[in-house]
């Protein structure tokens, strides 16, 4: 009996697995910028509810005590009064420590609306130094700053887990947030700025906004500084203790101003993008997010607005020159109505 000469052919030659490989790699390369796409739009519609929710919070605030909460609180004369700010809202006490705490920012502020009534409660508000909220501690030995609200962190920040955390002192952790005040043009009363809705010793209310809420930014982002020393959760000083680039910016914040110096001397930052992995912590004067082509911002409204970085441009509106829409939307009472952000 002949065998057969001829059989049937199993499996793929060399070839044609390569060629089946190469295909594979071209749809993946085809698809993968879609999935990224996707991934990064529910980022970003994530990190527009925090923006919300911490609006939200903030209107609950000032239903609950007919003002927007500061900053935070400071006594101008403290070291020499390097700056002129306005007085603490409920006044100080003998010791001139202000009524409410030093230093403990809106954030702070806001956390019983943010269903962080616990950590609130573990806070001591008084008018001494042992209000400061670096050495505050848990009962548990964690550190109050240390204890991270996901609502304060961008989901697109890589970096919004992380802790700052004390060289000389491992126990004292500080967890950073990617998301700021808008103190207005920029955080100093002698340029004319302070003149957005949470800045140092503030008490803006509803009807000082006469601009009207939907064309007023209440908050924006700000990726945390490359060393994660600017940008705190829940207290911050700044370069000079205004809380500028560390719970509240300006939109055209003033760049590195001496200490006691003239802040009109100096120039100003601008809505553009930044990076985090820069040195000197550059990025840290200017909003800034971690989505591609613009950030979110939460207005005085209650509504969120993803805006381009196109809406801002370096000109100064302080020194003379036209003022941006974004400049034109941080103040409160600048008389801009009816602005076109989209």
């Amino acid at each position: 009996m002949r065998r057969p000469t001829h059989f049937h052919r199993l499996g793929f030659t060399l070839v044609e697995l390569l060629v089946v490989i190469a295909i594979i790699g071209i749809l993946i390369g085809m698809l993968l910028p879609a999935v990224q796409q996707v991934r990064e739009a529910a980022r970003r519609a994530t990190c527009a509810n925090n923006i919300r929710q911490q609006v939200l919070a903030l209107h609950n605030y000032e239903s609950a005590y007919q003002k927007f909460p500061p900053a935070h609180l400071i006594n101008g004369s403290w070291w020499g009064g390097p700056f002129e700010v306005q007085p603490a809202p409920n006044g100080y006490a003998s010791n001139s420590y202000p009524h409410g705490g030093a230093f403990w920012s809106w954030a702070m502020a806001i956390a019983p609306f943010l269903e962080q009534g616990n950590l609130h409660e573990q806070v001591n508000f008084s008018a001494s130094g042992a209000s400061w909220p670096w050495w505050q501690f848990m009962p548990n030995g964690e550190t109050i700053m240390g204890v991270s609200c996901p609502t304060f962190v961008c989901p697109s920040d890589q970096r919004g887990d992380e802790r700052w955390e004390d060289p000389n002192n491992e126990n004292i952790k500080v967890a950073v947030t990617s998301y700021l005040g808008v103190s207005g043009r920029d955080s100093y009363m002698a340029t004319g700025g302070q003149d957005g809705m949470i800045y140092v010793n503030s008490k803006v209310t509803m009807g000082m906004v006469t601009d009207g809420t939907s064309n007023t930014l209440l908050i924006g982002e700000r990726t945390p500084a490359k060393d994660l020393q600017y940008g705190w959760q829940w207290a911050g000083a700044g370069d000079n203790v205004q809380g500028e680039a560390d719970v509240v910016l300006g939109v055209h914040e003033r760049i590195g101003v001496g200490w006691g110096s003239d802040p009109n001397g100096y120039e100003t930052d601008y809505f553009r993008p930044g990076d985090p992995r820069s040195p000197g912590n550059i990025h840290r004067f200017h909003f800034w997010s971690s989505h591609p082509g613009g950030a979110t911002w939460g207005l005085a409204d209650g509504s969120t607005q993803f805006i381009s970085y196109d809406m801002d441009n370096p000109n100064n509106g302080s020194n003379g020159f036209e003022m941006s829409v974004l400049e034109k939307m941080s103040t409160r009472a600048g008389g801009e109505v009816g602005l076109d952000y989209n």
